[in-house]
């Protein structure tokens, strides 16, 4: 059979669609930027060309699922899912014209910009759970989460796309070595294995697809398409360093048993109530319709939350829009702007070098207030030695003591003021903070894979790593001890869009051959305040001996 040749320019596609210009190539065609001559309404077109070599057959039975999944996307509606307008035949092959979106794909994000902040890739979760929903009930798979077919909009807009496009089995796109997103990276472990599969693989690649967001990498990456799927298949995901509380979402998203995989409902619960609490960036009130929340913020966030999960897997997720300053900042050190690229896009992201992976931790806000005065000296003493009352006149001394409470997590003990609550415990962080203020918090951390407390802090300062997006200003980045340890120090003030400055100190010490931190964040008026909680959690600040 003659392959029909490739359109140019100023070709007229079903009666109407005039192309304008090619944006986007790929192994099954190229996307146009055409006009729908009637509704005069720019649109982007998916001409669909299979490679050469096919025998005839084959070629109609692609052909003719394609048209069947394309239309089967058409009737898909939800704000995470790019919409097909139509589907026509021309030239004896397939065109299916879509929505045209001023975007960038999520690989462009990671390759160029480097791993997303943790609460917007939350946000871009809850926005393809949503998408993914609606294409299973309607009976579409998408077959390829990746993030290449991820597109965030100028906007903020989360979409989904490539619904609807036949894949063949050798469609395999690479991009540069040891910074792979091509298809293998993202296959289920039951498709890789020939097995029969379904919607869970869908939600396997979209685990995939949430890990590499955030950690800037696959997690199976081998360097090659065969060994890649092989681990897929065998071996546990590369252990996470910048996920912070998403660990749960990721690992329940990518269990490599389809039936004990996590589902819509309940990696969508998790992700909400992740960004009403350990994500959130600010629950105050006033902040109830930001129109970039993923869902509608309660009004009061009461200190222990409810069990709600019943009522929310009843929903739809939402489109994801995310803020400015929750894009990755760029290499330069400027602040993130989003370039205007097409949306619809055949191929895969442009060649870049691999992205650097050091350390991060969870952009958040920091601290308590100042507590009384007597507080404060319980908090300030020797954690082995109590305080004693003081003697009236002609009394003898007395022996009583106060018990001290304790904050602990994973070795590190500090003494923890009166009143104050525990924000998050995971696997990756503990963090304290006041009872009537969550944006002021001190959090303790332990990275096994950090080896140099200097080189992680200098790390964190080049890429603005608690100020993405914001107005940020280093003021001092100096050696420091923590736990009797040398380690080093970073201060700093961050300003975000329409929030009142910020004000952090960064204590890292490399201890027991792992990082251990203790971080503060506070509103830059109470950092008088809350630089004695943090004075008094360092003399506090010990770690148990290594058991073993």
């Amino acid at each position: 059979m003659h392959s029909p040749s490739r359109a140019a320019p100023g070709a007229i596609v079903g009666g109407r669609y005039a192309l304008r210009t090619a944006i986007g190539h790929g192994g099954m065609g190229t996307v146009w930027r055409a006009t729908d001559t009637i509704l005069r309404r720019e649109v982007a077109v998916k001409e669909v060309v299979l490679p050469p070599g096919l025998a005839l057959s084959d070629q109609e039975a692609m052909y003719e699922r394609t048209l069947r999944e394309a239309r089967a996307a058409a009737g898909l509606s939800h704000p995470s899912i790019v919409q097909v307008f139509d589907v026509v035949t021309e030239d004896g092959r397939p065109w299916i014209v879509m929505e045209l979106l001023d975007a960038r794909s999520l690989a462009d994000m990671v390759l160029e910009d480097g791993p997303i902040a943790p609460r917007a890739v939350a946000k871009i979760g809850i926005a393809l759970l949503g998408a993914l929903e609606i294409a299973h009930a309607g009976g579409v798979l998408h077959r390829d989460v990746k993030p290449a077919n991820v597109l965030i909009t100028k906007e903020g807009r989360c979409v989904l796309t490539d619904f609807g496009v036949a894949k063949l089995p050798t469609d395999v796109q690479l991009t540069t070595p040891g910074m792979v997103l091509g298809s293998p990276h993202f296959i289920s472990p039951e498709r890789a294995l020939g097995h029969r599969f379904g919607p869970p693989s869908d939600l396997f690649s979209l685990g995939v697809t949430l890990y590499t967001a955030v950690e800037g990498r696959p997690p199976f990456d081998k360097g090659d398409p065969l060994a890649t799927m092989h681990s897929v298949v065998e071996d546990p995901p590369v252990p996470p360093q910048r996920c912070g509380p998403l660990i749960d979402v990721l690992y329940g998203l990518m269990e490599k048993d389809p039936q004990q995989r996590w589902d819509v409902a309940t990696s969508r619960g998790v992700l909400r109530e992740l960004l009403a609490g350990p994500l959130a960036q600010n629950t105050h009130p006033q902040h109830v319709t930001d129109p970039y929340a993923v869902v509608p913020q309660p009004p009061v966030v009461p200190p222990v939350y409810a069990d709600t999960r019943a009522d929310r897997k009843k929903q739809v997720g939402g489109r994801a829009m995310l803020k400015t300053g929750e894009m990755p900042a760029a290499r330069s050190g400027q602040r993130h702007t989003t370039s205007a690229l097409p949306a619809i896009t055949a191929g895969e992201p442009k060649r870049a070098q691999p992205n650097r992976m050091r350390i991060a931790l969870g952009v958040g806000a920091a601290m308590v207030v100042l507590m009384a005065t007597a507080a404060w000296a319980i908090l300030g003493r020797d954690p082995d030695k109590s305080p004693q009352t003081q003697p009236s006149a002609g009394q003898q001394p007395s022996t009583a003591t106060v018990a001290v409470p304790k904050a602990e997590y994973q070795g590190i003990i500090i003494n923890m003021p009166e009143g104050w609550k525990k924000k998050n415990d995971t696997q990756n962080y503990l963090d304290l903070h006041h009872p009537e203020d969550r944006e002021r918090w001190l959090r303790l951390r332990v990275d096994p894979a950090e080896r140099n407390a200097m080189a992680a802090l200098q790390y964190a300062d080049a890429n603005h790593t608690f100020c993405s997006g914001g107005d940020y200003a280093k003021l001092g980045l100096t050696a420091a001890k923590l736990g009797g340890v040398d380690g080093a120090q970073l201060e700093f003030t961050c300003t975000l869009p329409g929030k009142a400055p910020r004000h952090g100190l960064w204590r890292v010490a490399i201890i027991n051959g792992a990082g251990h931190h203790l971080y503060l964040q506070t509103w830059d008026a109470n950092f008088a305040q809350d630089k004695q909680v943090f004075e008094a959690a360092l003399a506090s600040f010990a770690v148990k001996p290594p058991t073993g």
